[in-house]
């Protein structure tokens, strides 16, 4: 049987170690996530304007629920660098509401995933479960409405 060398293991492990990637600066995957907040609640603000009703209603509170976690996470981005960011705000997307109604879904399916990911998060944790739980909400309520549009088709003569 070999000898374990233990200076041999140790040059390994630096060697291993000195060729990993750096760590991600500190708040970049929030950054990530205040753009796709900021850029789904620019989404529901513009169907909401579409769309009339009770549904219209929904949008607008969801658009209201998106900007308050852009916001939240901006204030996590601040207290773990010392710097709030700033998103950058992408153009409104155009499309038929249906699919834009589709994208939202698949985004807040992301967000939800990733929210309940950083759930136990020592310092935030509490703050990512009710994120979570919102963002649950969005998806009941995109499919609600997308089970209710009413899709405008030619009529036959």
């Amino acid at each position: 049987m070999e000898q374990f060398d233990n200076e041999k293991a140790k040059r390994v492990w630096q060697r291993v170690q000195s060729t990993s990637a750096p760590p991600p600066e500190p708040g970049l995957e929030l950054q990530e996530l205040i753009a796709r907040e900021a850029e789904d609640a620019a989404i529901y603000l513009r169907l909401s304007r579409q769309i009339q009703g009770r549904d219209g209603a929904l949008l607008r509170q969801m658009y209201e629920q998106e900007l308050s976690h852009a916001s939240i996470l901006k204030g996590i981005c601040a207290l773990n660098t010392g710097r709030r960011p700033t998103a950058p705000t992408a153009p409104v997307q155009t499309a038929p509401a249906e699919v834009l109604l589709r994208r939202c879904y698949g985004r807040e399916k992301q967000s939800l995933a990733e929210y309940e990911r950083r759930s136990n998060d020592p310092q935030h944790g509490i703050v990512f479960r009710k994120m979570a739980e919102q963002e649950q909400n969005h998806c009941r309520s995109l499919l609600e409405i997308l089970g209710r549009l009413e899709q405008k088709k030619p009529r036959r003569r």
